[in-house]
């Protein structure tokens, strides 16, 4: 590409050593002239850091920011945006590997329509590559965030550049100026749902988050998931979700969906984890909600009079589930 605008690939590692050689061989061999990689360790202990200092440090492209303590996957990345310094901050995971031209495909689509805040990129599974792992979240009447095409395989149906709702964390694009007007992700956040709070702000800042099938990058589904968060990771979901949208949505829609998200959620626990070890969970997630909804009630401030510029009347009939085309 001509006149190639700086891309910072934002890779935070926590105990992935299992991950890290592939995908950061995977990176540096991009065919993008003009990028960096910040790669992110949330103070591992398994070797994963000195064995990527050892395979990839002498690479100029290649920048080391080291953590004190496991900030967690929304606070590690915010700080890989503050060291970083491109035109477009790329967020992937480190249980993935690209195709050399995922970065080319996303920086065309994306300056091609100032309109455009976020773009994720087609993921496919590292287990089956002809799966699809997910090919953007989409946003359900009922406050649930889903992932499109996920299990599917892979028959060119999502070959489309479109709007989503969310772009998913393991591979996301977002403008500098975007983030900087709109804010990074929620550092109480820790995990879950972090991708989609940012992405909904994007929207109500009246952006758009659109899908590049042509952006390839493979995926351990919920590989870094697994060594961040191995334990109670359904009830962690629900906080942040119910969170997001206590922040994100207008009154009207709020009233509609948090019985429904909040009943449904709560079934859907009971029914697929066991009543027993998990209602105990159930009840501390909401417990902490509760705790902490003052905090929470400052941000749905913030997000309603400073960042809102468009009405849900106009965003989500565009983000809902189906609003693919077949």
């Amino acid at each position: 590409m001509q006149n190639s605008p700086l891309v910072s690939v934002v890779i935070l590692n926590y105990n992935g050593i299992k991950f890290v050689e592939r995908c950061l061989r995977s990176v540096l061999n991009t065919h993008y002239p003009n990028f960096e990689v910040i790669f992110v360790d949330n103070a591992s202990t398994d070797g994963g850091l000195e064995l990527a200092k050892e395979k990839f440090g002498r690479d100029s492209r290649l920048k080391f920011v080291i953590n004190d303590r496991n900030c967690g996957f929304a606070q590690g990345n915010n700080i890989g945006f503050e060291h970083s310094r491109g035109e477009y901050i790329v967020f992937l995971n480190n249980d993935t590997e690209v195709d050399p031209e995922w970065i080319t495909r996303l920086v065309e689509v994306m300056s091609s329509d100032p309109s455009i805040g976020a773009a994720q990129s087609k993921l496919l599974s590292m287990q089956d590559p002809k799966r699809i792992d997910a090919c953007g979240l989409m946003l359900t009447p009922y406050g649930f965030f889903v992932e499109k095409g996920s299990g599917e395989i892979d028959c060119r149906q999502y070959d489309s550049v479109v709007e989503i709702f969310a772009a998913k964390g393991a591979a996301i694009a977002v403008k500098r100026k975007v983030l900087e007007e709109v804010g990074p992700f929620d550092p109480d956040y820790f995990i879950f749902s972090e991708e989609a709070d940012l992405c909904w702000r994007i929207w109500l800042a009246g952006y758009r988050v659109v899908f590049v099938p042509k952006s390839v990058v493979f995926h351990v589904t919920a590989g870094t998931v697994r060594a961040i968060w191995p334990e109670g990771r359904p009830l962690y979901w629900y906080k942040n979700t119910l969170a997001t949208l206590l922040k994100n949505l207008g009154f009207k829609e709020l009233v509609k969906m948090l019985p429904s998200f909040t009943l449904l959620s709560f079934v859907g626990i009971v029914k697929n984890r066991g009543t027993i070890r998990q209602l105990p969970l159930f009840v501390k997630a909401n417990a902490e909600i509760i705790a902490n909804f003052r905090n929470i009630w400052r941000k749905r401030m913030w997000v309603q009079r400073r960042i809102r510029k468009e009405k849900d009347e106009k965003i989500l009939p565009r983000v809902m589930q189906g609003a693919f085309p077949k």
